[in-house]
């Protein structure tokens, strides 16, 4: 199941996304990765925008460059458009305007400007990437061959021109042609496992079975099994050769490690239903598909990386079914915190698609993000009608609510995933936290205390129910050496947690230790400096030690950070009056633990 967020520097929390085991070959080949592609974007580097005297022109040119900046791909193309009709053959403008369209995956534009692009630089690496691209959609593999052979040499062509004249070898049903593009690689250990399972998938689509059989071997062992894809495309092999349960112990065996990862899920139902798996990749345009989604795959380790985009709208261009890579591309944009983006990736996976059932509730909390809510629930209620055994669009309704702080509808919708749940298991615990969360601020502490309860049980002492517990008697004083015995596990289990931190100073604040609470709320405020509570915590410390002018600054530097509104007044108040005289005769009013 989908569990909740357990996030501790917000109140807010949503359903932890699914995350799709990215193609992971170490360190070294992302770094290796982003220094190869951007020599791939730079054909054009040290060219001149110059002999344009048109303002107009310059103009549509400067609007275009801030249209594509914003991701607005559609009028950055009419301006480049514009200023293409008054210098059409300046390379600058075209190659700008071709990238925007491959970054928003106008794949019909980015050819036509492509083709433009080689008249005036002829062996530009991109244009001549793409033109390959379109060669081998169109079965011509020999063509492709030539125009990834017309780019410029270097170190984009020997990865990524390598990978695609690999494929229009084996497209064109030459296998020895075919490795030995792949021999680019041989002195290259970064790249050991691109080697081994392209070599795999090329000895499958080719019918050599015992190649093929020792290439996926060496795959897994590489990838340590690790590998969704590879496990996939291993165990799709062995059935198709009817070896049906040695390709059961693959899938169960990555199973064990993401026991409801949907694409293990519905590839065992297909092999207990006695269907063939099909292979992973049937044609060259799926190899090179495969070859793209992994190169953005490692690129979007880096969430500052936008050439994670460019690449997997390529392997989309490539095989327009790749759900696979539809799901990476959204959830780069949500990195990016482009919902709106990643709301349009969703909404076009397949629905009969493995994925899409995580596809809906991630487009559900994009659209809360946007302040869409009723979109939102409206999206998740209909997931929760057309599948009523399914807990994860009910959890991820009660996340948008809790974050809504509509508590009781929160806790409603908690109470209804646990019935359909039954017997909790490990993984259930964050249901019994949230909804203690819930009954917590609705002022139900009995049946929130039974909660949490049950959640550090289940969890197995988790350090956000360990805080919330512990912080909880500690302002009831109640259980103060337990609850303090909680909260300090709580830090050794996430000493860099400033919000847990935050919480430990507080307790010790809260039992008269000040100088011990103001040792960890210096902490506290240096791992989340940004936290107007934590902030005014640190404050309160230090005036209670006789630190006045750093109390007031503390306490200053809160007010700057916008606090709660029913912070605002006390918080002037300690500044002109201090501490105790601005608490005097006012019940103590707390932002509740952390991890909340």
């Amino acid at each position: 199941m989908a569990s909740i967020s357990t996030a501790s520097d917000s109140h807010r929390s949503t359903s932890r996304r699914l995350v799709l085991p990215r193609w992971t070959a170490g360190a070294a080949i992302h770094v290796v990765l982003g220094l190869v592609v951007l020599v791939g974007l730079q054909g054009c580097a040290g060219m001149d925008f110059s002999g344009q005297n048109d303002r107009g022109a310059y103009g549509n040119y400067l609007a275009a460059r801030f249209a594509g900046s914003q991701h607005e791909s559609k009028a950055a193309a009419q301006y480049f458009d514009r200023t293409l009709a008054t210098d059409p053959t300046n390379p600058v403008i075209i190659e700008r305007a071709f990238m925007v369209a491959l970054n928003g995956g106008d794949m019909d534009r980015a050819v036509d400007l492509a083709r433009r692009l080689i008249k005036v630089v002829p062996d530009h690496r991109m244009a001549r990437l793409v033109l390959s691209l379109a060669a081998i959609k169109d079965g011509d593999y020999k063509d492709a061959q030539k125009e990834i052979g017309s780019a410029e040499q270097g170190a984009f062509v020997a990865l990524v021109g390598s990978l695609t004249e690999a494929w229009a070898a084996a497209g064109d049903r030459n296998q020895q042609l075919a490795l030995d593009k792949l021999k680019a690689f041989d002195d290259k250990p970064a790249f050991d496992l691109f080697r081994a399972y392209h070599k795999a998938l090329i000895f499958d689509l080719l019918g050599d079975k015992e190649n093929a059989l020792a290439s996926y071997h060496q795959a897994m062992e590489t990838s340590g099994g690790t590998s969704i894809r590879i496990v996939q495309a291993y165990a799709s092999f062995l059935d198709r050769q009817g070896r049906r349960d040695e390709a059961r112990a693959v899938l169960d065996q990555y199973a064990a490690l993401a026991p409801d990862h949907p694409l293990v899920k519905a590839a065992l139902a297909q092999l207990a239903s006695g269907k063939t798996m099909k292979p992973l990749v049937g044609s060259a345009a799926d190899g090179v598909a495969e070859a793209l989604y992994g190169l953005g795959s490692a690129l979007a380790q880096d969430p500052s990386n936008d050439l994670a985009v460019l690449y997997l709208q390529l392997a989309i261009w490539m095989r327009p079914d790749f759900n696979v890579a539809r799901t990476l591309l959204a959830d780069t944009y949500e990195q990016k915190k482009r919902w709106a983006d990643a709301i349009a990736a969703y909404d076009l996976i397949d629905e009969d698609s493995p994925l899409y059932a995580n596809a809906r509730i991630q487009k559900a909390l994009d659209l809360d993000r946007l302040d869409r809510e009723d979109e939102a629930v409206a999206v998740l209620k209909e997931a929760a009608s057309d599948n009523p055994k399914a807990v994860e669009p009910i959890v991820a309704l009660g996340d948008i609510y809790r974050g809504k702080e509509k508590y009781a509808e929160a806790a409603a919708e908690y109470t209804r995933a646990i019935g359909i749940v039954g017997k909790p298991d490990p993984s259930h615990w964050s249901l019994y936290y949230a909804r203690g969360i819930c009954n917590e601020r609705l002022g139900k502490w009995p049946e929130a205390e039974v909660d949490l309860k049950i959640a550090l049980t289940l969890s197995d002492d988790h350090p956000l129910v360990l805080n919330y517990l512990g912080y909880s008697w500690i302002e009831q004083g109640r259980n103060l050496k337990e609850a303090l015995v909680m909260i300090e596990k709580a830090v050794e289990l996430r000493p860099n947690d400033g919000f847990i931190v935050d919480s430990l100073g507080w307790a010790l604040f809260r039992m008269g230790e000040y100088p011990k609470a103001t040792e960890y709320l210096e902490r506290a405020v240096e791992l989340e400096p940004g936290d107007p509570t934590i902030n005014e915590h640190l404050g309160d410390a230090l005036w209670k030690v006789g630190r006045k002018i750093e109390a007031r600054f503390q306490w200053s530097h809160a007010l700057d950070m916008k606090p709660d509104a029913d912070r605002v007044g006390l918080l002037k108040s300690k500044l002109e009056l201090g501490l105790d005289a601005a608490e005097s005769g006012q019940p103590r009013r707390d932002a509740g633990p952390s991890g909340s």
